[in-house]
């Protein structure tokens, strides 16, 4: 699988909008965000290499629960059968919450790797409501009502069938990949489709849905260390009480923000900015990709041998923005609000607007700083989320009720009952606090990596490999295994 919503994560592949950087979600970086070529506006039939697979189309159903309801959408696939051989597995690559892209089955992830030591056919489908996969085509508030978890389930469901038939894969396995928020609905598929899916692989994937989230900076906290943390406590500390001081100007311009800052909103706008380029490398580190900012090390050597951290994080603080696509640190609520509001799926906020619908209505995922073991700013408050769903979509017709509750009973949270899945997290990983942290029955398996961040197992190996992210391979090849050659 961080925000407009949550600020904690802008958008560092998309361009900018009247030169401030895009907003993205608190799950957006966990898979999409990774992929080379990745743009958060759809695709079409776009290839970002003459030789990748073409972009295939699913006729699925807009409302899997009304049977009185026959409107379709075009559903976004990719299909790799370099390797596939009949009777062997199907590699079931499940979007979240961000476009799909040719790069998902032709080796960006691990996965491609694994399909060639068991001739497995590689399949990678769009999530609704994201990329080109618009019902209805338009991010209304009136289409929003079928973007669900239950609605992306049965569309997934439904494909198997339509693949099965198409590529003739009729005694093939099927086995679900995914991570982060993809990594959930892997696990959920296995458990509410059995007869469909054989096994799945779910990494770093936050199950436990929770509306107030301030773990997240706890282990963003933990993870940097409690030098690293005091330094960036007592700079929060000090442009806290420099705004509380109305110097409100010369923060603006110690930090290049992007807008004056006026309001309490603004004010929690700009300090979760101020959190992002530190969450971030978190969140990433060291994950094989090779698209990263910096790393935990190299971060807090910056500011613990510096005679004058704030200027060295001010330095940093520019360099994340250049990173991210922007040159000034967003500062401005009502334009994170104004991003958010374009029912324009081809704008490069449609995204995070239909992640933001997500948390707004299932999941919350809030990363506030209300708990006092963490180093950034108590301005960041659940209250400020909650106004940000209610700005971005009201006042006509929508209610702030998360069905969070819900999503526990019917999932089952950390205590999830499915069977021959394995669910990796990071010890590191700041969502790895909504993880499956022990088996919840005999035949699934739990696996915490030591050092290891968010999604770090999805990526191809390398030589300076984790002992961890080595082992949690092992176990998926062993877990595919079983299934392929036992069942």
């Amino acid at each position: 699988m961080k925000i407009i919503f949550i600020i904690l994560s802008l958008l560092f592949f998309i361009g900018i909008i009247n030169g401030h950087r895009n907003h993205d979600s608190p799950l957006n970086k966990g898979l999409k965000h990774r992929v080379p070529g990745f743009d958060s506006r759809p695709s079409s039939d776009r290839r970002v290499n003459p030789n990748d697979p073409p972009v295939q189309w699913f006729t699925n159903r807009v409302d899997h629960y009304d049977p009185q309801n026959r409107n379709t959408f075009k559903q976004k696939f990719y299909v790799n059968d370099t390797y596939y051989t009949p009777g062997s597995p199907v590699f079931y690559i499940l979007g979240g919450e961000g476009p799909v892209g040719a790069s998902y089955v032709t080796g960006h992830f691990v996965f491609n790797q694994y399909a060639q030591k068991f001739n497995a056919l590689l399949v990678a489908i769009e999530h609704r409501f994201y990329g080109d996969s618009i019902p209805m085509g338009s991010l209304s508030l009136e289409n929003l009502k079928y973007l669900t978890t239950q609605q992306a389930l049965a569309d997934y469901a439904a494909f198997v069938p339509f693949l099965t038939q198409k590529y003739n894969t009729g005694s093939s396995k099927w086995i679900s990949f995914g991570g982060s928020y993809s990594g959930n609905l892997s696990g959920w598929l296995r458990l509410k489709y059995p007869q469909l899916i054989s096994a799945a692989i779910a990494t770093s994937a936050p199950v436990k849905a929770q509306l107030d989230f301030p773990e997240y900076f706890e282990v963003v906290s933990q993870s940097i260390g409690p030098t690293c943390s005091a330094i960036v406590s007592n700079i929060t500390q000090t442009v806290t009480t420099m705004l509380n001081n109305g110097q409100n100007d010369q923060v603006q311009q110690m930090f290049s923000a992007c807008d004056p800052i006026v309001s309490k909103l603004d004010i929690a706008t700009f300090m979760e900015s101020l959190s992002s380029g530190i969450t971030e490398t978190v969140q990433y580190n060291l994950d094989n990709n090779n698209y990263t900012f910096t790393n935990i090390t190299a971060m807090c050597e910056r500011f613990e041998q510096s005679s004058d951290p704030m200027k060295e994080f001010i330095d940093f603080n520019n360099e994340y923005n250049q990173f991210s696509g922007s040159q000034c640190t967003l500062s401005s609520y009502e334009k994170s609000i104004q991003y958010l509001q374009s029912s324009n799926y081809k704008s490069a906020n449609a995204s995070s607007r239909s992640w933001n619908w997500q948390c707004c209505t299932e999941y919350g995922y809030w990363q506030t700083g209300s708990s006092q073991n963490q180093p950034f700013s108590s301005a960041i408050t659940l209250e400020y989320f909650t106004q940000m769903c209610t700005d971005i979509f009201g006042p006509k017709g929508f209610v702030y009720q998360p069905a969070i509750q819900y999503i526990l009973n019917d999932y089952g949270g950390t205590n999830i009952q499915a069977t021959n899945v394995i669910y990796e997290r990071g010890t590191i990983d700041p969502w790895s606090v909504l993880s499956v942290q022990s088996p919840p029955n005999s035949e699934s398996q739990v696996f915490l990596i030591q050092g290891g961040s968010h999604c770090s197992a999805l990526y191809p190996p390398k030589p300076d490999d984790l002992p961890g992210v080595t082992e949690a391979r092992e176990m998926e090849i062993a877990l595919i295994s079983s299934i392929v050659f036992n069942n």
